[in-house]
C-alpha cells in the first residue's frame, strides 16, 4: 500500500485525499499479496486456484480459510492492503445530519456501519472490519449509491451510531412532531394529552435512544433537567455530568410520561415524587434502571441510575488495593466469623467492593446469602434476597429468616437502624461472617457511629474485625495530561513538598473535554487488633481510635490518594475534593 494510505485521517479533507489516492492505485491480485507477505507458498496458491475454478465462483480467501492455509486475521490484513481501504479516526469527525439521513438507522445497526461523508456520488461508511459482498449489495440498494469503506478503531462505530442517530431522532421527525403539539393555556390539558403522545413513535424512539446511548457510553446516571424554555439531557460519565443536548420544553410531558409508562409509575401523579425501576436489554446484557422523578419549578426532573448486572463486577485484585492491604483484607475474608464493614458516601463503590469480597469467599464452598435493596448484580451460586418494603419485608425480617437457612456468610446491603445492627452483631457472635455497609466519613468514625446507634462496646469488641472506608476519585485522561496548579493550603493539608509536580487532565475529545477517564478507589483499611479493641468504650472518640490505628499500620485515605497522584493517575485537586 502506498505510504499516503497508511495515514489515519482525522478530518474530511484528509479522508478525501486518501480516498482519491486509493482510486488511482492499481489493485494487485489477492494471491500476489499473500505470496509477497510470505503467508502461503506458490504450490498452495496453485492448488487453491484449481479449487476456486472447480467451485464456480467461491472466493479465493474463503477457500484458503476452509483448507487451513490461512488464519482469518491474516486474510483480513491482506485484504485491507489489496483493497487499499483508508483508515480514519471517527471520533474527530463532525458528521453532517444530512449525511446521517442517507442511511436508515436500522441498516446502520444491522451492518454496524456509520455514514461519514459523500465522496463524489459515493457514500463513505465507517466500519471496523471489511463488509461482506452481501452487506455491500444491501447497502447499495438501500442508499442507491456506490459504497466506499473506511476502517476505524473498535468501538467507534457503535458510539457514533448512538450519538448521531440520537440527534437524528431529534431532527426533522421530532421537529414535525413538535408542531403537532399545540401550546395550551391549561396545564391539565397538556398532561392529559401527554399519555397519548408518549405512545407515539417519535417519543418512543427518542426515549429508547436516550437509554441505549447512555448504556453504550457506560453512563452511571441519566439526568433530565427541566428549564423554562427547554429541558436538558445529561449523562454522568466517570463521575462527571456531561451535557448531551437541549430539547424543546413541549417534549417534556410526553418524555416524562413515556418513562413513567416504562417504569410502571402513575402517569397522573405530578405533584409527588415517585420511584420506579425497569430492566433494559442491550446487546444481550441486562441493565437495571432505577428511576427517580421529583416535581421541580419548571416540571418533573428525572434521574435514572443504570446498573449493568455484569459489567460492574470486579475481582478483589481489580479494586486497586496495595499489596499489603490486599493481603490484610484477604486474611479477614478467611475468618469464620465477624463483621466486615465497607463505609463511605453514596456512589463511593461500596457495593462493588462487597461483591468482589463475596466472589472471593465463595471459593471456599460456603453458603452465601445476601439481603439487598435492590439486588445490583446477580452472583452465580449465591442466594440473593430482594427486600419488599411495601409488605413490611425489610432487613430485620429477612435477617431473622435467613439465620434459619444455615448460612456461612451473610451480606446485608446496609445497616440502617439499631435492630438491623443488633441482628448483624448477634449473627457474627454466633459463628457467621457478616458483610455490610455504613455511611460514615472514615474508618475510625464507624466505631463511634455504632456506639451512637446503641450497640454496646463489648459487642463491638467481640464482633467487628475490620472496617474499609473508601471513595471513588476520577482518573486523569492520559491523552491530555498537563502540570497541575494547586494552592499552598492544599500542599500543607496533604503534606506535599513545594517542588513536587502533579498532573491533571486538560480535556480533549477522548474524555468529552472533562479531563477525566475512568475512576479509581482510594481507601483506608482498619483491622481491629487487641490494642484497638481495648480503647472501644462509651465515650470513645474517633480521633483517639484513628491515632492508634495509624500507629498500628493503617494508611490514611488522603495518603493513598497522594500515592495515586504521584503516578499521574489522579489529580491532587481530585484527591483533596474526595478525601479532605
Amino acid at each position: 500500500m502506498p505510504e499516503s494510505l497508511k495515514q489515519v485521517a482525522s478530518n474530511p479533507e484528509q479522508l478525501h485525499q486518501l480516498l482519491e489516492s486509493s482510486h488511482h492505485q492499481g489493485h494487485q491480485r489477492l494471491g500476489h499479496h499473500l505470496l509477497d507477505a510470505g503467508l502461503i507458498q506458490p504450490e498452495q496458491l496453485h492448488r487453491a486456484l484449481i479449487l476456486q475454478h472447480a467451485s464456480q465462483g467461491q472466493r479465493l480467501g474463503e477457500i484458503m480459510l476452509e483448507q487451513g492455509l490461512l488464519q482469518a486475521p491474516d486474510l483480513e490484513d491482506v485484504l485491507h492492503r489489496q483493497l487499499e481501504v483508508p483508515r480514519a479516526h471517527l471520533g474527530s469527525f463532525e458528521v453532517d445530519a444530512e449525511i446521517v439521513k442517507q442511511l436508515p438507522e436500522s441498516s446502520a445497526r444491522r451492518y454496524h456501519v456509520m455514514p461519514m461523508l459523500l465522496h463524489g456520488d459515493a457514500l463513505v461508511l465507517a466500519t471496523e472490519s471489511l463488509l461482506t459482498q452481501d452487506a455491500l449489495d444491501s447497502l447499495r440498494f438501500v442508499t442507491q449509491r456506490k459504497i466506499l469503506q473506511v476502517l476505524v478503531d473498535s468501538g467507534e462505530v457503535q458510539q457514533a451510531i448512538e450519538e448521531y442517530y440520537l440527534h437524528e431522532v431529534g431532527g426533522d421527525d421530532l421537529q414535525r412532531y413538535e408542531k403537532t403539539i399545540e401550546p395550551h393555556e391549561e396545564e391539565q390539558r397538556v398532561w392529559r394529552e401527554a399519555e397519548q403522545q408518549a405512545k407515539q413513535q417519535p417519543i418512543v424512539k427518542l426515549v429508547d435512544s436516550m437509554i441505549r446511548n447512555a448504556i453504550v457510553q457506560k453512563t452511571s446516571d441519566i439526568h433530565i433537567l427541566p428549564g423554562k424554555e427547554t429541558f436538558l439531557l445529561q449523562y454522568r460519565i466517570d463521575g462527571t455530568l456531561v451535557k448531551v443536548r437541549d430539547f424543546p420544553k413541549t417534549l417534556l410531558p410526553p418524555v416524562v410520561s413515556r418513562i413513567k409508562i416504562l417504569s410502571r409509575l402513575n402517569i397522573a401523579e405530578r405533584r409527588l415524587p415517585q420511584d420506579g425501576r425497569l430492566t433494559y436489554n442491550q446487546g444481550g446484557q441486562e441493565v437495571d434502571l432505577r428511576v427517580s422523578i421529583i416535581p421541580m419549578q419548571f416540571g418533573e426532573s428525572i434521574v435514572i441510575r443504570l446498573l449493568n448486572k455484569n459489567a460492574g463486577l470486579r475481582r478483589l485484585s481489580q479494586i486497586g488495593f496495595g499489596e499489603a492491604d490486599e493481603a490484610r483484607l484477604r486474611d479477614l475474608l478467611n475468618r469464620s466469623h465477624g463483621i466486615i464493614l465497607v463505609t463511605g458516601p453514596t456512589g463511593s463503590g461500596k457495593s462493588t467492593t462487597l461483591y468482589a469480597a463475596l466472589q472471593e469467599v465463595a471459593k471456599q464452598n460456603v453458603n452465601v446469602i445476601t439481603v439487598e435493596d435492590p439486588i445490583e448484580y446477580e452472583l452465580a451460586g449465591m442466594r440473593q434476597i430482594q427486600l419488599i418494603p411495601s409488605i413490611n419485608f425489610s432487613f430485620p425480617q429477612a435477617l431473622r429468616a435467613i439465620l434459619r437457612h444455615d448460612p456461612d456468610v451473610v451480606m446485608i446491603g446496609e445497616m440502617r437502624d439499631l435492630e438491623t445492627c443488633k441482628i448483624a452483631v448477634e449473627s457474627a457472635l454466633t459463628g457467621h461472617l457478616v458483610f455490610s455497609t455504613l455511611h460514615t466519613n472514615d474508618a475510625a468514625s464507624t466505631i463511634v457511629r455504632l456506639l451512637e446507634m446503641g450497640i454496646e462496646p463489648y459487642m463491638i469488641r467481640a464482633a467487628l474485625i475490620g472496617v474499609l472506608a473508601q471513595r471513588l476519585v476520577r482518573k486523569n485522561c492520559q491523552h491530555c495530561l498537563e502540570p497541575e496548579e494547586m494552592t499552598p493550603l492544599m500542599r500543607i493539608n496533604l503534606g506535599l513538598e513545594d517542588n513536587e509536580t502533579f498532573y491533571r487532565g486538560r480535556g480533549c475529545e477522548h474524555c468529552h473535554n472533562s479531563g477525566f477517564s475512568g475512576r479509581a478507589a482510594v481507601y483506608e483499611l482498619l483491622t481491629l487488633d487487641e490494642a484497638i479493641r481495648n480503647i472501644i468504650h462509651h465515650g470513645s472518640s474517633s480521633d483517639e481510635i484513628r491515632s492508634l490505628a495509624l500507629q498500628r499500620g493503617m494508611t490514611p485515605m488522603p495518603q493513598h490518594g497522594v500515592a495515586l497522584a504521584r503516578q499521574k493517575l489522579v489529580s491532587i485537586a481530585e484527591v483533596y475534593r474526595s478525601c479532605m
